[in-house]
């Protein structure tokens, strides 16, 4: 039973993963955003988030210019 449970999980999230890809493309070609949310994160807020985090290991990184990070 708990095979066939993996298995329909994983149909389950290929399924997913195939809408969201759907869902994107479309976007694209409109030239509009997929999933419009602020609860999402951007690439760019998690990677400052990284940095400011691990920043007293690296605190002479070259290349942050920005007052605000």
């Amino acid at each position: 039973m708990a095979k066939a449970e993996a298995e329909e999980r994983e149909k389950q999230e290929a399924f997913n993963n195939r809408y969201i890809a759907k869902t994107i493309m479309k976007a694209k070609k409109k030239g509009d955003t997929a999933f419009p949310s602020n609860e999402i994160e951007t690439l760019q807020e998690i990677a400052q988030a990284v940095v400011a985090e691990n920043f007293k290991e690296y605190p002479h990184l070259n290349g942050i210019e920005d007052p605000q990070i």
